[in-house]
């Protein structure tokens, strides 16, 4: 008897389906728990259900934008877009912030316009292929204020330039809530399996020694949540200053090898994440999830961060 093999090719379209599948599913039932008795909600569900005030959706999302993209910011931006606002049911009001990485400047601004966020972008001095600036983006609602960006270490000068932008982000229609405003940060570090060493500098650099406003470390003042792709996997050691301490990553116990619960790249790995730390980071996280597309080699990876009543 023949066995018939399936393509390489449709096997990772119907993994990607899956993926689709199982965050549609994720995202649905995270909304309908949060909906207030003014939505419809049965009063049972609404009376269940968690205090939205400070439970907000937070993303990371490696776009690909150069290599995939060369620069482009048509139509498949808007496609992306899209997706995200239909994991809140249309809500971008639910959104906290979303981290962007490899990207040309003007695919980070696109995105923001789609979503109707503002943007913050930090120039890693590589250019794409169309003449654009490339780096990183923050997306968020309203900023108290914007950061001065940073280079991460690169003590070999190899690879080009690594990046760090941080805004310290409200959530939309809440001009003063309860408790700290949180500094909202994405970041991409060295790839290369030779380079743990380095990535292990770029992570002490943002936990401990990088001070945006010459005197505070990131969280000495208030919450920080960090979006990345970190290019390691959970229990590489240069992420062990990250699951230190009070920190906490969305998808919950540091896994310690394959298959990952969440797998963010199209290899299987974990190497996308959402950290939180710092003073008054206590909050937890649910409702996490992997979006699989076909725009980018990587997931959108998304959760809900619960800093409490």
């Amino acid at each position: 008897m023949t066995t018939r093999r399936t393509s390489p090719v449709k096997r990772r379209r119907r993994r990607r389906r899956r993926g689709v599948v199982r965050a549609i599913v994720t995202a649905l039932l995270c909304v309908l728990v949060a909906l207030p008795a003014r939505s419809g909600a049965a009063p049972e569900a609404a009376a269940s259900a968690p205090s939205t005030g400070r439970d907000h959706y937070v993303g990371t999302f490696n776009i690909y934008g150069n290599i995939g993209h060369r620069g482009d910011a048509g139509d498949w931006i808007r496609e992306e877009a899209d997706a995200v606002r239909d994991l809140t049911l249309g809500d971008m009001d639910r959104w906290l912030f979303i981290g962007l990485q490899e990207v040309c400047k003007a695919q980070g601004e696109h995105f923001a316009r789609e979503l109707g966020l503002r943007s913050a972008f930090v120039d890693t001095g590589t250019k794409c292929a169309d003449g654009q600036p490339y780096g990183n983006t923050v997306l968020f609602h309203s900023a108290v204020r914007i950061l001065p960006p940073a280079l991460l270490p690169n003590p070999d000068g190899r690879g080009g330039e690594r990046g760090i932008i941080c805004a310290v982000v409200r959530a939309a229609g809440r001009p003063d809530p309860a408790g700290p405003p949180v500094t909202a940060c994405s970041t991409h570090l060295t790839v290369g399996g030779a380079r743990d060493a380095e990535r292990r500098a770029q992570t002490g650099f943002i936990h401990d020694d990088w001070k945006p406003d010459g005197i505070h470390r990131l969280g000495a003042t208030g919450p920080v949540v960090l979006a990345g792709d970190l290019n390691a996997p959970p229990d590489a050691p240069e992420l062990d200053v990250l699951y230190s301490s009070n920190g906490s990553e969305a998808s919950g116990l540091r896994e310690s090898g394959p298959s990952y619960v969440r797998p963010t790249y199209d290899d299987g790995r974990k190497i996308d994440y959402l950290f939180s730390w710092g003073e008054g980071a206590s909050g937890r996280w649910h409702c996490t999830g992997a979006r699989r597309t076909v725009n980018s080699d990587h997931s959108f990876y998304y959760s809900v961060w619960s800093t409490g009543a």
